[in-house]
Parts: structure tokens; sequence; C-alpha cells
């Protein structure tokens, strides 16, 4: 989700992102003493994937569990466009609003040393993507003090993107080096994309003309390009804007730059699944010949933008 719209439009549905994460939280055994380790490692964690083009985005950490030596170090690195937290433990802030959600995801919260015991622990937006005047990092470096297992998760994907982070003894031996990490990480990056383009084209062998779809998503990836993204229909049609290929709670609009009816611009709002109280279809009747361009206010730095060409 892109940050901008999101501060311009305060939908409180939004906030359903967030119920993903109600309930879950961090496991960890009573802390250990501290020790220091001289031989130390710094590993590398990748935050999301995404398609050189930017429409296909992974929600996974890569690797989605590793194992470490205590006093090790891990340094979080965002990996794609898509906005997400390193997280641990419960949110504070109660989620009455879209400013309690980002009350709870834009604030570093803890110190260079992981604190299993703290209540709440958390990295702030990572993306690869600036959003201007809004805080993010594009990393993130957390030491590991105390033994045990750990469990992260991104706020704004919840259960499905989690990380678990195994920490032995100090000098322990490594069941994996981070060569084998980065190689699994290319593999599994590589099998996320695929997916998603087949989650595309999946989705495009439904669409129509008339009946395009508002992304698509499931438990892996995130599609953000409407579907078709290029329509051409008689004046008269009527085109539907359908939310019902994307199963994750992602929020999406069909906001047109230049239509006009009824003296107002042509803007579907903010879409989610009617399971979560929002309208999840659009229709818009064309009755103006012309080219009419319309784009996503949350996604359309990703390229999720679309026109529809009305013909006679």
């Amino acid at each position: 989700m892109s940050l901008r719209p999101v501060l311009k439009r305060p939908y409180a549905v939004v906030l359903a992102l967030v119920a993903l994460v109600v309930g879950l939280v961090g496991t960890a055994p009573a802390q250990a003493s501290v020790t220091t380790n001289p031989n130390a490692t710094t590993w590398r964690v990748l935050v999301g994937e995404q398609s050189p083009d930017l429409a296909i985005q992974g929600m996974r950490f890569l690797p989605g569990e590793i194992w470490i030596d205590q006093g090790d170090s891990i340094k979080f690195l965002a990996n794609a466009a898509e906005v997400h937290t390193v997280s641990f433990g419960t949110p504070p802030t109660p989620i009455r609003g879209i400013g309690d959600l980002l009350a709870d995801a834009v604030p570093r919260v803890g110190g260079p040393v992981f604190d299993p015991t703290a209540p709440w622990t958390n990295s702030g937006i990572l993306t690869t993507m600036p959003v201007p005047d809004f805080p993010t990092s594009t990393s993130y470096l957390q030491k590991f003090a105390a033994r045990g297992d750990f469990t992260f998760f991104c706020l704004f994907h919840g259960e499905v993107m989690t990380l678990t982070v195994h920490v032995q003894a100090p000098n322990a031996a490594y069941p994996h080096t981070q060569a084998f990490y980065d190689a699994q990480a290319a593999a599994e990056t590589a099998g996320i994309v695929a997916h998603g383009y087949g989650l595309w084209a999946a989705t495009a062998a439904q669409a129509t003309p008339t009946h395009v779809f508002v992304g698509a998503a499931d438990g892996l990836t995130e599609v953000m390009r409407f579907i078709w993204q290029d329509d051409v229909v008689h004046l008269g049609q009527t085109v539907t804007f359908d939310l019902s290929a994307d199963h994750m709670v992602v929020p999406h609009t069909v906001t047109f730059t230049t239509l006009m009816q009824h003296g107002m611009p042509v803007d579907s709002g903010t879409l989610l699944e009617a399971f979560v109280g929002g309208p999840s279809t659009f229709s818009v009747t064309f009755d103006q010949l012309g080219i009419w361009n319309y784009f996503c206010e949350f996604h359309d730095d990703m390229g999720m933008v679309g026109s529809v060409t009305v013909v006679p």
C-alpha cells in the first residue's frame, strides 16, 4: 500500500489490514544472560520480493527461518516497493482509524539489541521506494543477545509473512551459511514472481472489456495491476471494476483523471473485499467518447494504472 494516498484518504476500512495481526505475537523463553561473542556474525534477511516491473509483490521474509548464534546480528534489507515492517510483540495502539495503524507501523521502537521481554518492537516502514515527507528506511539492524526462538511478522501482512529466528549458544555450529540462505532466497524469489505472473494470467483469462479485475492477491503474492488495464468498449456500455480476485484485504481505488459525471470526478473511493465491510465492485457507464485514464491511488507508484477507450 502506498502511504501518500493513505494520508490523503483516511478510510477506516483500510484498517482491516491490521486485523491479520491481532493476537499474533512473537514467542520467547526467559531471557538468558547476555554473552559477548567475539566471533559474532551479521546475517542478511530480505524483506519482501518483487518483479522488475513492480507488478508482482511478494509477501515473505527470505529466509523465513534462520539459525544464528547468541551475539550475532541480523540486517533486514527492504527488497520491494511494497511497504513492510519487522515487528515483534503486540501492537500498542488500539485500532480505531488509519492514524492508529500508522502510529504502530511508522515509529522505530526498541534499541539496537533485540529485547524479547519488551511488549513491542518495530522496525518502522521498510521499502525500496521512498515516500516524500514520510519516514521510511531500507534496512534495519538487530543484535540478538538472548537465546531462544523468536517469531517476527509484518504489521501490514500479518500471519502470512513471518520469520522465525533461532538463537543458539555462542560459537555453536551453524546449520546453514549465508550463501545457503542467499541461494534459497534467489530460488524462492523466482518462484514467488512466477507464481504472481501465473495468478495474473489466470485472472486475465476471466476478465473482459466490461469486467475488469482490480488487482489480484493470494497468500503469497499481490498483482498490482488492473486486469485488463487497457480496455475498448462501445458508447453506453458499463464496465464493472471487481476486487473479487484479491484475497488479501489489499485496498485499491479506481480514480479517473479527467472523466466527470454529474459534475463530479469519477472515483470509486477505497475498495475492499465485502467480508470486511467495504465495497468490492465499482461500475461506470461510459456515455462520452474518448480515452479515459484511471489509476489506483494506493499503488500508482508501482504502475497500477489503466485506461478505457470508448468508441462509437
